[in-house]
């Protein structure tokens, strides 16, 4: 059934919460013939690393988590890289056609050296860890993909089809909501005219956690091509250790080791947790009344046309009115996305094919996407 447009608008008014204890970022690069993997670690516990060496048939790695040993995050000796973010927990049944293994990330990790080849591996075998998390992959070529399950339809991927692909705690097909550390992101690298690593670094500061509910424990750049890591404890990313995949296989440090030891100075667990927790990111933009002007008007849900949804301008922001509830305030990311103030969805305005001035109707991004056509 579908869910109601009185009650879509009648949680405007609720905040959307993600524990920032769970909220990472990932985000590939493909540029100018390298491929950059970057990525924020957010937990409560600090970073660790160790190797898994090579074995007959099987591809040595470097792993980035916690003391527990479970790889959160992965480069093998072929290049190819993984990494994950943690989802809302949907009902999750295997496939009785595929097999199950205990762990298939680690199984793709010792066995594969394209995101082809990860592809092919999530079509053969079911994979546990989709009820609350997707996968970031990239490999030396330049390929990447996410891959999350979704709750009607199974395993959902996204492939990368520009520089660059963008993965937090939200699954990408299920609707067009982004977070703002997703948009922080995104809107970063539009604007930015280098890729450099202090850059890439300068991103995952723009977007790192802080406080006493959760933090960025570490952040790691890797160079797929080069075989590279760039480590950055506990947000500092004015001192990066870089790590060579080789040369640390060779050492064979297979035990978790504490990432602090390869820093001669990194905030401390209770600098980093201190004040007040960091979750708001500035992704508001500048907007002319004239601009906002051509979005006011009034829309209906194309399935429920009695329902009136009124857009009016306010200072620098929309406002929306409906069905007898509180104002919303609309701030605009770009040129189309506006953000219910402060995180309670977003909503994207059509336009006229053709004539980017004229605005046809809206789609509000919540756990699902519904459009309204202006009738005005």
């Amino acid at each position: 059934m579908k869910p109601s447009w009185k009650l879509v608008i009648a949680i405007l008014s609720l905040h959307f919460f993600f524990s920032p204890v769970a909220a990472c970022t990932i985000f590939v690069i493909v540029h100018e013939g390298r491929v950059y993997f970057c990525n924020n670690e957010d937990f409560t516990k600090p970073g660790y690393v160790w190797v898994t060496p090579a074995t007959q048939g099987k591809f040595g790695r470097i792993n980035f988590g916690f003391s527990d040993g479970f790889a959160q995050g992965s480069m093998n000796e072929m290049g190819l890289a993984f990494d994950s973010t943690a989802l809302a927990k949907i009902p999750w049944k295997a496939d009785p056609n595929k097999e199950t293994p205990h762990n298939l990330i680690e199984q793709i990790m010792y066995e594969c050296q394209t995101v082809k080849q990860v592809i092919e591996y999530f079509d053969k075998y079911n994979c546990r860890h989709l009820e609350a998390g997707q996968f970031m992959f990239a490999d030396a070529n330049g390929d990447a993909a996410v891959i999350s399950s979704l709750p009607d339809s199974g395993v959902s991927i996204t492939r990368i089809s520009s520089e660059w692909l963008i993965s937090t705690n939200t699954r990408l097909e299920a609707s067009g909501y982004r977070c703002p550390r997703f948009v922080k992101v995104q809107q970063t690298l539009t604007q930015s005219n280098s890729f450099e690593i202090r850059d890439l670094a300068s991103v995952l500061d723009a977007v790192h956690q802080r406080g006493p509910g959760g933090f960025t424990s570490y952040s790691n750049i890797f160079d797929l091509k080069a075989g590279k890591i760039y480590l950055y404890n506990l947000a500092n990313y004015d001192e990066a250790v870089e790590l060579n995949l080789r040369e640390e296989l060779a050492r064979n440090q297979t035990a978790p080791r504490p990432m602090s030891d390869l820093f001669k100075r990194s905030a401390t667990l209770d600098e980093i947790r201190a004040g007040e927790q960091r979750t708001q990111f500035d992704t508001r933009i500048s907007m002319s009344d004239v601009e906002l002007d051509k979005f006011v008007g009034t829309y209906h849900p194309e399935d429920q046309p009695v329902v009136k949804i009124c857009v009016t301008r306010g200072k620098g922001v929309l406002c929306v009115d409906c069905l007898g509830q509180p104002t919303a305030e609309l701030f605009p990311e770009s040129e189309r996305g506006f953000r219910i103030a402060t995180d309670r969805g977003q909503v994207s305005f059509l336009i006229e094919d053709g004539n980017s001035q004229k605005i046809t109707g809206l789609i509000l991004h919540k756990s699902r996407d519904l459009k309204a056509l202006r009738s005005d």
